[in-house]
């Protein structure tokens, strides 16, 4: 089994385990129940995550969209879990085949296993076997403490990373936000583009994210746009942020094709090719349109501006 981390061998460590894909609510309560053990076991808390993704392996057949790549969730941890250690095991065929035993035995192999903190309907290993029932069996073999917390739920409704999922894709960004307890994201380097934005006084940069980047709906939104540090993974947190409007789509009034991430700064004019920019979405202004004309767009595109300005400074007036 491959991995990367943080870690020193033989650390002593409480871990939880998952995919953690948005590392919304329900995730930053279960991190913070993870600090609080290591707390009390005197040893290090860690997340061990997964790349790629494990449904990209055990499900090939279906086309899967996250929320967060892998360094977007590596900040989320940080920033929202405030868990700055990471283990990444590169996930493949044959560790989707080691049984829950082999994959426990492998990880204390490697560190000081003290405790784990898991959600109430956790499993791991080949044919998910190991489960709770599992796992306290495990523990109390390896003196290893297992805690298990409760799903978090919003309206009687548990938060998901699938129900998050299909808010983004509906472009219900403000309540997908709720559920997160933070923004959206999306990032990218700035492409070369045609500079048709530039050219009607709207310049724009073209962002390419990965490509099972799951993006909101298509339209306009309001965002926070943050210049990444070249070469890091980290985003500096002196960094200005800028107020933007962010079209998502394919550009029907130019008779588009390819779905494009065009990010349009306010007030700002800089050069941004190459760098890496990361968006977070605070607001769907409208969905996607075919314009009659260049004059309509623009008109259209001054209305959405405007707009933009107007939430993202009440925004940060009230936070």
């Amino acid at each position: 089994m491959q991995y990367t981390t943080t870690l020193s061998e033989h650390d002593a460590v409480v871990m939880s385990i998952g995919n953690f894909d948005g590392i919304h609510k329900g995730h930053q309560r279960l991190l913070h129940e993870l600090r609080a053990m290591a707390e009390r076991l005197g040893c290090k808390p860690v997340v061990v995550t997964f790349s790629p993704h494990t449904l990209m392996v055990v499900r090939p057949d279906i086309y899967i969209e996250y929320l967060s790549t892998l360094d977007e969730k590596i900040v989320l941890i940080r920033d929202y879990g405030h868990i700055n250690d990471t283990m990444v095991i590169h996930f493949t065929s044959e560790v989707a085949a080691m049984s829950a035993e082999a994959f426990m035995n492998t990880l204390r192999a490697h560190f000081t296993l003290k405790g784990m903190m898991v959600g109430e309907n956790f499993s791991l290993g080949n044919q998910r076997k190991g489960d709770i029932t599992f796992l306290h069996a495990y523990g109390r073999e390896h003196g290893i403490a297992i805690q298990t917390i409760r799903l978090e739920e919003a309206e009687d409704v548990r938060i998901s990373s699938t129900r998050i999922r299909t808010l983004v894709k509906e472009g219900d960004i403000e309540l997908a936000n709720e559920l997160l307890g933070h923004p959206m994201q999306a990032s990218g380097i700035v492409q070369q583009g045609d500079k048709r934005g530039r050219t009607i006084g709207f310049p724009t940069a073209n962002l390419r994210p990965e490509p099972h980047k799951l993006l909101p709906a298509n339209g306009v939104y309001a965002a926070y746009v943050r210049i990444q540090e070249d070469n890091k993974r980290d985003i500096v947190s002196a960094s200005t942020v800028y107020k933007s409007a962010v079209n998502i789509g394919i550009r029907p009034t130019f008779n588009g094709k390819e779905r494009l991430v065009e990010v349009h700064l306010l007030d700002v004019d800089m050069d941004l090719y190459d760098r890496t920019l990361v968006v977070d979405f605070i607001a769907r202004l409208r969905g996607e349109q075919r314009f009659s004309g260049i004059e309509a767009l623009k008109a259209q595109i001054t209305a959405d501006t405007e707009e933009a300005r107007k939430i993202l400074t009440i925004r940060s007036v009230s936070s």
